[in-house]
Formats: structure tokens, sequence, C-alpha cells
């Protein structure tokens, strides 16, 4: 996909052409002042050497002027003969009588009859091209005989300075033509560099498409012509799923090779006249213009998401991607940039919420959900610092005994005006921003506060569970908050036991391990969430230093009647490496038979007790000290 500005003349050409007609004019200007400065030196010069010629013919002269002897007077005027510039000369008595005369051959009369001492006045210019007239006097022992008057052409000083302007125009025009030339290049550097810093700016260099600047602005310019002709528009907001995963299993250098590999695709996905953008890290952006109806928009996005939707060969591994995508139609869905974009990420949320490789069209009703959670967000944060929320513990019992062994907390939200809001609503909220990490920590606390009472009102041990986010697993200070809490708490750390999922290990996988063997080092038990649903490998089962695996539900549903081979497996396997398997959402009593005979270690559910609280899990353990029957 194309994409281009047009840009008017750039400012540094401007100012190199202006640059370059100022040199020629500095030049033009020094040269004319040379030239000046040349023909006033060759005037003066002249004129001097005019005046030497004049006393010395004076010296000469005086005793033939003084016996009136013209021809020794006229052999000493025709000395001059050798002197280029000088074109007449004459001796005068002082009665202004013409003694002697001498012209260089081809001068005209009338031009020698001008030598006289009439003509010689001071001149009024000293940059004058006429010709030169000096006068000199001849005395005999300081006694006036005569003058005598000497005319210098000046038209040697005109071939100098024509010569020497000549010299002054080839100099110039050499150094504006260096000048030309060390400015063309420069400015073809100049504009190579503007074009690459244009397109640095406007351009995502891992994948060659636009980056996010330059599709917002082509996006501003679609739009207004989509405007003025009517037309319609959809954008398309892409991200990739599990991408981090990728990152950090295979490397950065992986993920990169993946994105390129993306870009491709999404390029053959729609027209050439089509928008494809890299926007963010894994997320990319399409803008496709709609002939007709509306639902263009989300074919062509279903149409990606099955482009996508396929094997990648890199280097080192083929990868399976897939992607959530998010629509929204200008002018239906929004009708400018900043509606359209946030339309599209809402709807882009929704794709997410219904799982992976999931286009997902933007509703007006997503933008009340969308204001909902944000709300919830901002009140969900209110209550955490208010102590607003509370816990309820559901039991879990030994399956072949019947023993209770603890307890998991989960965390329960009574709004003030919306009533009681579902953990799978505002648990979500507080994961998509950093809130989930206070409010772990809040449910943290108050379950190890709560274990540490009830473990000290009673004999036996019961521990208590706690889900832990990938986010708060990522803190850097995880495990040393952690053990600050059982400290503050008074609990004994083999009582409290974390619970985290496959893939929020698998999202960090190197930290993950790290965190997970400092909080075993401390004495506190681990246990793999929902195991079968992510990644489920052997070596990363192996790598995981967990006490317990808990089997998702999803497999307990539909025992006994199906799905044995599969949790007898997990059973096998966990038993393999020395870890007890717990069972959760067990509401059948076949089902609690069948887990039994299959050599499941625990089992929680709605048969064996629902969530309840603080005085709800007290009053059991009552019951337990008292009444140590199996469940079964």
């Amino acid at each position: 996909m194309r994409h281009s500005r047009h840009p008017g003349p750039s400012p540094m050409k401007e100012m190199a052409r202006i640059k370059l007609a100022g040199f020629g004019v500095a030049l033009f200007v020094s040269g004319l002042v040379l030239l000046l400065y040349q023909a006033l030196s060759l005037r003066s010069a002249l004129t001097a050497d005019a005046n030497v010629q004049a006393d010395m013919i004076a010296d000469n002269v005086s005793a033939a002027l003084m016996f009136e002897d013209v021809r020794s007077a006229q052999e000493v005027l025709h000395s001059l003969r050798k002197v280029p510039y000088v074109e007449s000369a004459a001796i005068y008595t002082t009665d202004g009588e013409r003694f002697a005369a001498y012209a260089r051959p081809g001068v005209p009369r009338g031009e020698m009859a001008e030598a006289s001492p009439d003509h010689v006045k001071p001149a009024k210019h000293r940059l004058s091209f006429e010709d030169v007239f000096v006068a000199a006097t001849i005395a005999q022992n300081g006694k006036p005989l005569g003058s005598v008057v000497v005319v210098a052409t000046t038209q040697k000083m005109l071939d100098e300075l024509l010569h020497y302007a000549a010299f002054i125009i080839g100099a110039s025009l050499c150094a504006l033509w260096i000048a030309f030339v060390v400015t063309t290049r420069m400015s073809a550097r100049i504009a190579q560099a503007e074009k690459k810093l244009e397109y640095l700016a406007s351009t995502d260099p891992l994948t060659g498409l636009p980056n996010r600047r330059a599709f917002y602005e082509q996006l501003e310019q679609r739009l207004q012509r989509g405007a003025d002709t009517c037309s319609r528009a959809a954008l398309i907001l892409i991200d990739l799923d599990d991408f981090k995963t990728v990152n950090d299993t295979l490397g950065h250098g992986a993920g990169d090779e993946l994105l390129k590999h993306v870009a491709i695709a999404l390029r053959q996905s729609v027209r050439l006249a089509d928008l494809v953008s890299r926007i963010g890290g894994d997320e990319f952006a399409v803008l496709v213009a709609i002939a007709k109806e509306k639902a263009e928009g989300i074919r062509t996005a279903e149409r990606i998401a099955r482009a996508l939707a396929r094997p990648f060969d890199l280097p080192r591994a083929s990868i399976m991607a897939s992607a959530s995508l998010g629509v929204s139609v200008f002018p239906d869905d929004a009708a400018d940039v900043a509606s359209l974009v946030s339309s599209a990420d809402i709807a882009l949320y929704a794709a997410k919420g219904v799982g992976k490789n999931a286009a997902v069209e933007f509703h007006p009703s997503m933008t009340v959900e969308a204001r909902r959670r944000a709300r919830l967000d901002a009140q969900l944060r209110k209550a955490i610092e208010t102590d607003a929320l509370h816990l309820v513990y559901q039991p879990q019992f030994e399956c072949r005994t019947g023993r209770l062994i603890g307890a998991e907390a989960l965390v329960r939200w009574v709004h003030p005006v919306d009533g009681e809001i579902s953990p799978t609503e505002f648990v979500p909220v507080a994961e998509d921003s950093d809130l989930i990490v206070a409010l772990g920590h809040w449910v943290l606390r108050r379950a190890c506060r709560d274990a540490a009472r009830w473990n000290a009102e009673h004999s036996i041990d019961v521990h208590v569970a706690v889900n832990v986010s990938a986010r708060q697993l990522r803190q850097p200070r995880f495990s040393e908050d952690v053990k600050a809490v059982l400290a503050e708490s008074g609990l004994s750390p083999h009582l409290l036991e974390l619970e985290l999922t496959e893939s929020q290990l698998m999202a960090n996988m190197t930290a993950g391990v790290e965190a997970m063997r400092q909080l075993r080092a401390a004495g506190i038990r681990l246990s793999l969430d929902d195991f079968g649903t992510g990644y489920s490998s052997l070596s990363y089962l192996q790598a995981f230093p967990v006490n317990k695996l808990k089997i998702d539900r999803t497999f307990v549903n539909p025992l006994p009647r199906d799905g044995q081979p599969i949790v007898t497996a997990i059973i096998s396997m966990a038993h393999s490496f020395g870890i007890a398997v717990v069972a959760e959402g067990v509401e059948e009593p076949a089902q609690l038979a069948w887990l039994d005979d299959a050599g499941c270690d625990i089992v929680q559910g709605y048969l064996t007790g629902r969530p309840m609280s603080l005085e709800g899990i007290t009053d059991l353990f009552n019951s337990e000290c008292e009444d140590s029957e199996p469940l079964t």
C-alpha cells in the first residue's frame, strides 16, 4: 500500500538557492569594486609616469631653450618614442609660443594642437578615461624659461582594464560554477535526507507499513473525502492473540518475523486502494472503502481473520497465529476520526472477550458497556481503598476421606447502587489496568488475615488458596510482598496456597518460574489453575515448581458420561511428577464417585460446598472438628 505526501518546496533547498544568488551578487559587487580600484590605480600610475617624463624633458631641454636650439630640443622630445604611453609632447616659451613638439605617428594634428599649457588643468574626477595632460616648468638657475606639456594616452590603461575585467569575470564564473556544483550536490543530499526522514517519520521500519501518525493523517483525509462524496469506509483494528508468548518463548527476533508475515498477509487480504498500517507493537489497522452495504466491513474483517488464522513459517518454528478484530463503519458508527477509532477499539475489546480469532462489529450498545466499564473501574478503585469488597470461601475436601483441608478465597463486590456485581464483570475490568495488582494485594491481605484467625481457633490446619494475576506475578517485589503479608497476618507460609494459570506463567516464563521458586523456598504452596485449557506441556509441568494442579471444570462437567480418558491422563501425569490433583466444579455425586475411583486427591464445587462467608466457613470448621466422618 503506497502512502505519500506532497510537501511544498523544501525550506533548505530554498535557502540553498538564496545563498547561491547572494553569492553571485557578492561576486559581481566585489568584481566591480576591484575593477574600479584597478582603474584608479592605473590612472594614478599613468599620471605619475607622465609627470616623471615631463620633469625629465624639462631638465634636458633647458639649455636648448636658452640658446634657442630647436634641433636639440626636438631630439630630446623624439626620445619619447620609446615611451609607449606618451602620445605627444610640446615645449613652450614663457610667451606661450611652441618651441618644439613631438607626436606619435598617427596622432591627428588637431589633437597635437591641444597639447598646450591651457589644457593642463587638475582633473575633476580621479576616475576618468580621457588622456592625461601634465606640464613641467623649464628653468635655469631658478629662472623660468618655458614649460613642457606631455599628453599620455589611456588606451593602454583601458586594455589592461579589459584584460583585468575578463579575468574577474572568468574567475567569478568559475567560482559560481563551483558553488553551483557544491550547492546542487548539497541540495541533492538534503533532499535525500529529507525523503529518508519523511519515510522514517511516516513508516514502520519493521514492516514497511505506514505508522500510527501517517495512518491517522491519511484516515483524516479519506474521511473528509468520504464526507464530501457520501461514501462509506470501514476501520478494522487488529490485535494479535498471545503475541507476547511468541516473544517470551521464541525470542523477539521470531516476534519480529511474525509481524512481517502478518503485514504481508494483511496487504494480500485487501485491495491496493485500501490502507494498511501498523499502529503499535502487535496492533494493526486497516481502512477499507465500502461500495454498498455496511456489512461489507465485518465480512472484510472475517476474511482477514481467516487469512491470519494459519501457520506462519519462521526460521526457527512454525507459529499458528490468530487475531482479534474490531470493526466500525464511517459514517454509520461515527462521523469523525476520534469517534471512529474509539468505536473500533470498543469492538476490539468485545472481540477479545469473545475469545481468540474473533471479529466483532461495533454496535451502539457497546458504548454503554464501555462507559459502564470505565465507571466500574473508577468505583472499584474506590471500593478497594475503602474496604467495600468482601471475601467468600469455597471449601476444598480430600476426595477419599472427605476431610476439610482448605478453602479458596473468592472476592465479591456489592455495589451501593447496582447491587451485587459478578466477578466475571469486574475482575476483567481490573485486569485491563494496573488495578488488578491493588485488588490482588487486597484479597491476599484479607485472606491471610482470615485464615490466620480460623486456624488460631481450631486444632486442624486448613490452608487458604488465593488466585494470583499475571500482572502481580510480574511485579519485581512480588515474593517480598507476599512474605510481608504473611508476617503481618501471622499466617504460617505452608497454610497459604497461591493459584496461577498456565497462560499467566507462559506470558513470562522466566520471571514466573523464578518467582515460584522464591515462593516455594519460603514454604508457600503453589497450584497450577485451569490445567488443560492452556499449553499442558510435560516440559512446562516439569519446569513449574507446583504442589497441585487443578483440572478445569470444562473437563469435570461431562463426567462420568464423557471425558474420562483426558481426566485420567491428567491425574496419572500429575501423580508421576508427585503433584496432587484438585478437581473443581464438582456438582453431581456421580462425578465425585468417579473422581474418587480415578485417584483424584481433592475436590471442590457446589456439591461439596458453595462459596460462603467467613462466618459460614468458620461454622463448617467447627462441625469438621466435631464430625470427622468421610464425605462419601
